[in-house]
């Protein structure tokens, strides 16, 4: 019972306590086959898209760029990362740099390759 009061008294550990609670809840929707909406993926190689539209009416203020994050993409500052749409939790190199874990919408873009010389 302590350490549950502990949990919710200490407002850090709230965060990742929930993504672990949405990734187990999502490996029950997989068990009866009820899976995600795979449309909001974002397409490329990682779980964001560049917002052109609000880059192009409010550019950044410290010279990067606006995105849009996937919906199923969880961080926390402590290092833990979350994909629901696959019921990951924990640290993943490529997941904690935003790369794709989950496989869907990846292809590459031909725009995206650019020549070497």
């Amino acid at each position: 019972m302590r350490i549950i009061l502990a949990i919710f008294t200490d407002c850090r550990a709230i965060k990742p306590f929930w993504y672990y609670l949405e990734t187990r809840w999502s490996k029950i929707l997989k068990f009866f086959d009820i899976r995600y909406n795979k449309n909001v993926i974002p397409k490329g190689q990682y779980c964001y898209v560049i917002d052109e539209e609000r880059n192009l009416n409010e550019p950044c203020p410290d010279g990067g760029y606006w995105i849009k994050v996937c919906p199923y993409f969880r961080s926390t500052k402590k290092g833990g990362v979350a994909c629901i749409y696959t019921a990951f939790f924990g640290f993943d190199v490529c997941l904690y740099d935003q790369c794709k874990i989950c496989n869907v919408n990846d292809d590459i873009d031909e725009r995206d390759l650019h020549p070497i010389f």
